[in-house]
């Protein structure tokens, strides 16, 4: 593990760096991605994002100009928002062995390097990669800005998430004041819903099953969905949480299919429970209010293997 000073210093003293985003990209990575780029730039690195063929339409204008065509044999590979080699985008697994550098903010980040930097009491990676700019002396230009704002906002839920902290104001304030304007970007991310989407919830709503007097609740998108919906990645952006929103669900859990034959399990939770404890007996892991785990099975091997750690916990699940 590595302070913030040390990792600062080991970037102060490498050069071209290629940044890896993970699996199913969301705006944290994303935008970390895109942020550090621009500021190893200003400094005077060479810097790219690895493309990641998992980036939607929605993510695109905060990529542009800053992805490269392949990875040289003198890169230096950044991981940011990584908790694993599992969830490495498809585009990165074949580098995950070079890794030198990562920045993470998940306690159970574990990544197989020593040179890391994981603050587990941040709510996004954004905020650590902030800090990072501004101990590297970097500007803070109003595209690094607005691409740090989107890692934090939909990491946060907007900040409404328990794990907002006073820190990620603080953060987000700087990022207003340094240019970024966020009523576009709120607005595209938490207040606008595609027609599919609003197709996608109202399945959802028909199909949730309840256990525990209603405290669990388990939501499932078959892939035939997305066909039949028409629904892109960007529909799907955060319906992780759509269970847990629902009256008196104090454990909400997303199975989606994946590749190979896999179900992904989201977990979201409220204080009294663990998500991230619940996900390490499946081999995945993350926050206390949020996290997830892929077995095998598909979306019925998720929902048997999710339904036997929640039994093993001692909550009865009859309907």
């Amino acid at each position: 593990m590595m302070t913030r000073s040390e990792l600062c210093a080991q970037l102060r003293a490498r050069d071209n760096y290629v940044i890896l985003t993970h699996r199913r990209p969301d705006g944290d990575t994303t935008g970390c991605a895109a942020a550090l780029c621009m500021g190893l730039r200003q400094i005077g690195k060479r810097a790219a994002v690895l493309p990641n063929r998992q980036f939607t339409p929605r993510f695109a204008p905060y990529l542009a100009g800053l992805t490269c065509p392949d990875v040289t044999d003198d890169a230096t590979l950044v991981s940011v928002d990584i908790a694993s080699m599992g969830l490495l985008s498809f585009d990165a697994e074949p580098y995950g062995a070079r890794i030198a550098l990562a920045v993470d903010h998940h306690g159970s980040n574990s990544l197989p390097l020593e040179e890391k930097l994981i603050e587990a009491d941040k709510a996004a990676c954004g905020e650590i990669i902030y800090e990072i700019l501004v101990e590297l002396g970097v500007t803070i230009s109003k595209p690094i800005a607005e691409a740090l704002y989107v890692a934090i906002a939909t990491d946060t839920g907007c900040f409404k998430f328990s794990n907002t902290s006073a820190n990620t104001f603080r953060v987000a304030a700087a990022l207003i004041d340094a240019g970024a304007d966020v009523f576009p970007i709120n607005k595209l991310f938490f207040d606008t819903k595609s027609f599919a989407r609003l197709k996608l919830e109202a399945r959802l709503v028909d199909t949730t099953e309840f256990f525990a007097g209603g405290r669990v609740a388990i939501c499932q998108i078959p892939n035939a969905w997305l066909t039949e919906l028409a629904l892109t990645e960007d529909d799907v952006d955060s319906i992780s949480g759509f269970a847990r929103s629902i009256e008196g669900v104090q454990i909400g859990v997303m199975i989606r299919e994946v590749e190979n034959g896999l179900g992904k399990l989201s977990v979201r939770t409220d204080p009294e429970y663990n998500a991230s404890d619940l996900c390490k007996a499946l081999g995945g892991g993350g926050h206390i209010a949020a996290a997830g785990a892929t077995v095998a099975g598909g979306i019925t091997g998720a929902r048997r293997a999710i339904l036997a750690v929640l039994s093993e916990r001692g909550i009865v699940l009859e309907r």
